[in-house]
């Protein structure tokens, strides 16, 4: 049996953690799939707030844990528990790590959204309200030390990524990453050719500032003819995000759903023509996969891989607040809803990309293999 402790600060509401891209990576395909009769995987949330004791929680059949905030009951917790190796979507938080007293232990970093100052440079651009910096120089360092020991298997998301997470992490050029693309569960009764969508245009996401959702609501103004749902709910700072978004509540084709998740989420996702997205920061987030998985185009000033401009419309850079240039996002959504056989055809090609790069049985079979190399 290998063991696998999976690093990760949220869990997708488990243990009263926020809803977030890691922690639903986390919770419904790492931790949902991945174990086996050769694979445990613990969830490991970090530094509890109990000194001497451990937290532990049971979530879908798998143990979490929080541990105890002094280093010493946290080190020999570990030491019992003798994981064979870690697991992290990127890494948020440097506190098991330091904490593991066995040098010769392994970690596999998924590279999800690596963030050099540079992207922090052009967050900040956001003066309506700034974002939350959580640049961490100690963890960066942590991983570049563990590197240079032969101690990372990196795996990521995207290539486009990697120089990122090179300059990041201070890595050498030539560094092996293997491509490892985010997994989708994919409904193949699904019919988009079949199925009534709707003139409906979504956001599916938090409602923090890195995601300017006031953008989507300026373009739900300007667009009366169609309806336009807000898929998500404020985690940080709420009180200010509903400030801000408080003054959008009136527009009569602009409705604020709240967090949706299962079957309520499929039917926004397939019933939906468009999705928008207007983050000042993304890297290829689950949300752009889930509506290309219904054939949901994507309109979006943010480019992953190339996936905006392949199947929707790509806007172009849009910095600072964004007040500017909501324009560009009405004429995209304009242009795609107007014209149903070029945006029926991309449909069907996004869904064919989805079911063949980001299928839920070959992300099993290619993690699988990469645990079970990296704890030999």
């Amino acid at each position: 049996m290998i063991r696998v402790g999976l690093i990760i600060d949220e869990f997708f509401g488990g243990a009263g953690t926020a809803f977030g891209g890691y922690g639903f990576l986390a919770r419904e395909y790492i931790s949902k799939y991945i174990p086996n009769e050769d694979i445990e995987v613990d969830v490991l949330l970090g530094k509890g707030s109990k000194k001497l004791c451990v937290e532990e929680y049971e979530i879908d059949n798998i143990s979490a844990y929080r541990l105890p905030r002094r280093k010493w009951f946290a080190k020999r917790w570990l030491k019992k528990r003798n994981y064979d190796l870690y697991l992290s979507i990127e890494l948020t938080d440097n506190y098991i790590l330091m904490n593991e007293p066995n040098k010769n232990k392994k970690l596999i970093l998924w590279i999800q959204d690596p963030r050099p100052k540079y992207e922090w440079d052009e967050i900040e651009t956001v003066k309506l309200f700034p974002e939350y910096n959580y640049y961490n120089q100690n963890i960066y360092d942590l991983v570049h030390d563990w590197y240079k020991q032969e101690r990372v298997k990196f795996i990521s998301q995207g290539n486009f990524l990697n120089q990122k997470a090179i300059d990041l992490y201070n890595l050498d050029k030539d560094v092996n990453i293997q491509y490892l693309p985010n997994p989708i569960d994919i409904d193949e009764r699904f019919d988009v050719q079949n199925f009534p969508k709707k003139n409906m245009i979504i956001f599916l996401g938090r409602i923090e500032s890195v995601k300017r959702g006031w953008l989507f609501c300026e373009i739900a103004k300007k667009m009366p003819n169609y309806e336009f749902y807000v898929l998500g709910k404020t985690h940080r700072e709420e009180s200010k995000n509903s400030e801000i978004m408080s003054d959008y509540y009136a527009i009569s084709n602009l409705h604020f759903v709240g967090h949706v998740k299962g079957l309520e989420k499929e039917r926004y996702l397939k019933e939906a023509k468009i999705l928008v997205n207007t983050s000042i920061h993304e890297a290829l987030p689950i949300s752009f996969l889930e509506a290309l998985s219904y054939g949901t185009l994507l309109v979006s000033n943010r480019n992953p891989e190339d996936l905006t401009s392949k199947f929707g419309i790509h806007v172009g850079d849009v910095l600072g607040d964004g007040f500017d240039k909501v324009d560009l996002y009405v004429d995209a959504i304009n242009h795609l809803l107007s014209n149903n056989e070029e945006r029926e055809k991309i449909s069907k090609e996004a869904i064919e990309y989805i079911k063949t790069i980001h299928n839920v049985p070959k992300f099993i079979s290619d993690l699988r293999k990469v645990i079970v190399e990296e704890s030999k």
